[in-house]
């Protein structure tokens, strides 16, 4: 095998330890080692100068669908993961991640920050190969500063500026299994809009000249973006310090990545698109693999991509993942220094849009061919009719088996857990709506709330699968107002209901923008209240919940972020 071959037989008979860095919508263009201009990531940057430095691989171009590639092997359709939210962004339960191939083999595990396939039990990281989470399963927070995250499904606010808080947990997680084998997973969060960023990485690029065509706030957005992979940089010469000093960096390999392009029209190479975008510059990534003594410093310019990346970690661990079906290969023969091409397709896919990669073109989503090694732009089509005809019946293929099945709506239920240690979280984001007197804080609804519920009639509802009957605590999070008190708030189960009367005010102003850089697109944030109403009887099985409310017709609704189920039976 090739971890066998790789190391000196004094390593060897240490299980190789790993830790897998993802950062959110930075794109290939945004490091110095792949040519930005304005950037200074020196600590990534020694990573690739030290390491090796894959030139040609690519993601997927949004962040769910990428992290699900990543943690299957498997294109993200195959694992039910179409969307970004609304149950959408969930791996299917019949799925096979690969930390729990590592968690079976005696791999200390953790995961620290944005999840995104995946809140409510069994989809939920802990039950998904990590022993311990902290951070995020939404798509995205509303504040970086203090935010709201969960620990090992237990609501707790960290304190800081999040991408320093979970690279910090992660070194803890590293400091206490330093004399066993581990798999850390840390995908952080920047630089994902809302775009904040503290004062000592905002003051470098605040006034920088970005010598770009674009609008004033363009140029800040990008400023707020640089600033962010600087921090993220810093927190990166944190890890490697950490190594070092636990004397454990010879057995630790290191992997670095982007999850798509860059949210922004930044620089980044001369590539077409930027994030969602199916082109190059939507779907080119910096992956870069570090183990000091071990691998070479070399550019290796084999075709690869997200699904490579669970078969090439299984390889190099050397653990045995029996009938996992992945589509993925082991890139392991190239880190050995193999420089012969693996000739292959690659499909990037996002709301029906496919394009399909091979060595040296790119058939885009329109079915136009390009050489892009001497076009990265996209801008001269070529006119080869056999490879482009081969390409469209290639990517023809591909649509008719992967994508035939993936639906417009998610019908899978939320699953209500029987474990009384666990949570189920039913989330504004998640929730049906009926009636138009109720609306989402923002038309992405990651992070959002529910507001204006201004009529009796409109209402949220959740499809459900209960695990087990019996009874379960209810509470609903919400904010109230002195125009409310005396509304009645109703979840109902089917037919039957409970219910509780809002008798204090809690009405917290909205907050995020007073750590801001650029306007945001995205919900701001505020405080919610928990409501604790009686308990419920749950028959096992599915039924829908719904969460109502009585007022005065002319009293203005209640804002809404969640509900949470927890079963009272003693397991």
């Amino acid at each position: 095998m090739f971890f066998t071959t790789l190391l000196s037989s004094c390593v060897a008979e240490k299980k190789l330890n790993i830790i897998f860095i993802l950062t959110d919508d930075q794109g290939w263009g945004d490091l110095g080692v792949t040519g930005n201009p304005y950037l200074k990531t020196k600590n990534i940057d020694q990573l690739a100068n030290k390491g090796a430095l894959f030139t040609s691989f690519y993601v997927g171009p949004v962040c769910s669908p990428t992290r699900a590639e990543i943690l299957t092997g498997r294109y993200h359709p195959k694992s039910g993961v179409y969307s970004t939210s609304q149950g959408g962004e969930r791996i299917d339960l019949d799925e096979i991640l690969f930390p729990q191939y590592f968690q079976e083999n005696g791999y200390a595990t953790g995961a620290f920050g944005k999840w995104h396939n995946g809140q409510q039990h069994p989809y939920h990281p802990n039950a998904r190969g990590f022993d311990e989470f902290y951070g995020y399963c939404s798509g995205h927070l509303g504040s970086y500063f203090d935010a709201d995250l969960e620990h090992n499904g237990t609501f707790v606010k960290s304190k800081g500026y999040l991408t320093d808080v979970l690279t910090n947990k992660a070194l803890t997680f590293i400091e206490e299994n330093q004399n066993n084998p581990f798999f850390v997973f840390l995908p952080l969060n920047t630089p994902h809009s809302p775009m904040q960023v503290p004062d000592r990485w905002w003051n470098k690029f605040k006034d920088i000249d970005l010598n770009e065509s674009m609008s004033e706030v363009e140029k800040n957005h990008t400023r707020a973006a640089y600033a962010m992979i600087e921090n993220i940089d810093w927190n990166v010469g944190k890890i490697i310090k950490k190594l070092e000093a636990l004397n454990i960096s010879q057995n630790t390999l290191v992997v670095f990545l982007g999850d798509n392009g860059p949210n922004g029209n930044r620089w980044n190479d001369s590539l077409k698109g930027i994030k969602g975008s199916t082109d190059e510059g939507g779907v080119k990534s910096s992956l870069i693999m570090y183990l000091p003594g071990k691998i070479k410093n070399a550019e290796i310019t084999q075709l690869s991509g997200s699904i490579d990346l669970a078969p090439t970690l299984i390889d190099l661990a050397n653990i045995k993942s029996i009938g996992h079906n992945m589509d993925g290969i082991s890139l392991s023969t190239f880190l050995k220094g193999n420089k012969s091409q693996y000739n292959r397709a690659l499909f990037q896919h996002w709301f029906g849009n496919v394009s399909v990669r091979i060595p040296t073109f790119r058939l885009d989503k329109d079915n136009v061919l390009y050489n892009i090694d001497l076009d990265p732009k996209q801008l001269n089509p070529i006119k080869n009719k056999r490879l482009k005809d081969s390409l469209i019946h290639l990517k023809q293929e591909w649509v008719d088996e992967v994508l035939s099945q993936t639906p417009n709506v998610d019908k899978r239920p939320i699953p209500i857990s029987g474990n009384n240690k666990l949570i189920s979280v039913l989330p504004a984001r998640d929730a049906r709506l009926y009636g138009d007197k109720i609306k989402r804080s923002n038309r992405w609804p990651n992070d959002s709330f529910l507001f204006e519920w201004k009529s009796n009639d409109s209402y949220a509802y959740w499809p459900v699968e209960v695990e087990k009957s019996g009874y379960y605590s209810v509470s609903v999070y919400c904010t109230t107002s002195n125009e409310t008190l005396g509304t009645e708030l109703l979840v109902y189960a089917n037919d039957d209901f409970v219910s509780s009367e809002i008798v204090d005010v809690f009405d917290p102003s909205l907050r995020g923008f007073e750590h801001d850089r650029v306007i945001r697109n995205e919900s701001y944030v505020k405080d919610f209240k928990k409501v604790d109403l009686p308990n419920i009887y749950l028959e096992k099985g599915p039924l829908e919940i719904k969460l109502k409310k009585q007022a005065r017709e002319d009293a203005p609704g209640v804002d809404f972020k969640m509900l949470v189920l927890s079963s009272l039976i003693d397991l």
